[in-house]
């Protein structure tokens, strides 16, 4: 990661998308330790001693990394929406009772 005064100067959509896919990596290293620790069905200790060494594990890290990255860059996007401004004061208007409803017959043909 960059230094602080080097982060400060990437443009912020960058800073946006970057600080949103560490949140996402994050997740994903919180969830490749619990499913190896959790072990179901036997898959964390094969991935922990698949081929000899720990890669299988890395790449489950990276490739859950890169979904849960871009589920979180996607939500954060959908959630950028502008919020709708509070009026301010009276905003004018019609100021009238609500009409009130009244039953009208309808006479039945068969």
């Amino acid at each position: 990661m960059p230094s602080r005064a080097g982060w400060n100067r990437l443009p912020i959509l960058v800073r946006f998308l970057l600080s949103h896919a560490l949140v996402g990596f994050g997740i994903s290293a919180i969830f490749t330790a619990g499913f190896v620790l959790a072990n179901p069905g036997g898959a964390g200790g094969i991935l922990l001693n698949a081929a000899g060494h720990w890669w299988p594990v890395v790449a489950l890290w990276f490739f859950a990394g890169l979904t849960f990255g871009s589920v979180q860059i996607g939500a954060a996007t959908m959630l950028l929406a502008e919020r709708p401004e509070k009026p301010r004061g009276p905003r004018g208007g019609n100021r009238a009772p609500a009409p009130i409803l009244a039953p009208v017959p309808v006479p039945v043909r068969r």
